[in-house]
């Protein structure tokens, strides 16, 4: 028996949760986000649901789970009663779901890999997805499904991959480890996506946001819009100064917080949001790694994303 840790055990996809939460703020202005129906796999503690309704006030939310012994946490863990608990999986979602004018945000969260599926029911629903609707995708990146030699199990892994995904190119083993997965996949699912719903005037699919990010196992996740080219190009405008968009299917971001001590946070915060990476490393003589540059370039992405990071303390009831 196996347990996925809690979100509040995995620093980078909460940091990445709330940049999602600021992502839709940013665009409330632009889309009715709290009208629109929400549907997601809230997994046990529905904790995305919580947030959504709490900042937007939704009222349509539908939790996609097909283990029942989940939808029985999540009954005694629902926030709040607007939320409809299904015995559906994401390819049942998919195969009943009928465009409509209603607005839509979907976050289909995988838990485990099976790329060519899930990459193949993604499309299959935007091209089904309502104008200016919000799509959201997070793929795993662990490799070890494909199996392989257990001394350099790599190019075998590679050229399963080729396999599933030929049309998109040769793959070799530089390409699939945990370092390059994330970039991988999301070449894959560009391509996939092109092929899927070709660019016209009146409708097409273009990123707000993507990030890569590694909790014990390698995680893509992608944030995409589906609209008119005039509209879609109205909000990539209203994104450019955010400095959390990658619009245009551009590079995913890395998230990558270091593991700190409630006390080297409270150390590190006081000294920012001037203090450079380099300054603050030197002056708390600060080496969270071996190499004094690796340390460096660490604090460099925690500076990136601070304000986003969450502050856990433990408390008795």
């Amino acid at each position: 028996m196996k347990l996925s840790p809690a979100y509040h055990l995995r620093t980078n996809k909460t940091v990445e949760r709330v940049l999602f939460l600021e992502l839709l703020r940013k665009l409330n202005g632009n889309i009715p986000v709290g009208k629109c129906k929400y549907v997601s796999l809230g997994g046990p503690y529905l904790e995305d649901f919580s947030l959504i309704h709490g900042a937007f006030g939704n009222r349509d939310m539908v939790s996609l789970e097909i283990k029942e012994h989940v939808r029985s946490r999540q009954r005694i863990n629902r926030p709040h009663s607007q939320i409809v608990l299904t015995l559906d999986s994401t390819s049942d979602f998919v195969e009943k779901y009928q465009t409509d004018r209603k607005p839509l945000i979907v976050w289909f969260d995988y838990e485990r890999p099976d790329w060519k599926s899930q990459i193949s029911e993604s499309c299959e629903l935007l091209q089904k997805f309502p104008q200016m609707g919000i799509f959201k995708v997070t793929l795993s990146g662990k490799t070890d499904w494909l199996q392989g030699n257990p001394e350099d199990p790599l190019p075998e892994r590679a050229i399963k991959v080729t396999k599933m995904f030929g049309d998109y190119g040769n793959f070799t083993a530089g390409d699939i480890n945990d370092d390059s997965i994330c970039d991988t996949l999301y070449k894959i699912l560009h391509a996939a996506v092109a092929a899927a719903v070709p660019d016209t005037a009146k409708r097409m699919v273009r990123t707000l946001a993507s990030y890569q990010y590694n909790d014990g196992t390698p995680i893509l996740t992608v944030t995409m819009i589906v609209g008119p080219s005039a509209k879609i190009k109205q909000i990539e405008n209203k994104l450019k100064k955010w400095p959390f968009a990658n619009l245009n299917w551009d590079k995913p971001q890395r998230i990558a917080i270091p593991s700190l001590s409630l006390r080297e946070k409270l150390a590190v915060d006081q000294l920012l949001p001037n203090a450079s990476a380099t300054k603050i490393v030197k002056k708390l003589k600060l080496q969270l790694v071996e190499k004094y540059m690796d340390s460096v370039n660490i604090m460099k992405n925690y500076i990136q994303f601070y304000r986003h990071v969450p502050q856990f303390l433990r408390v008795t009831l």
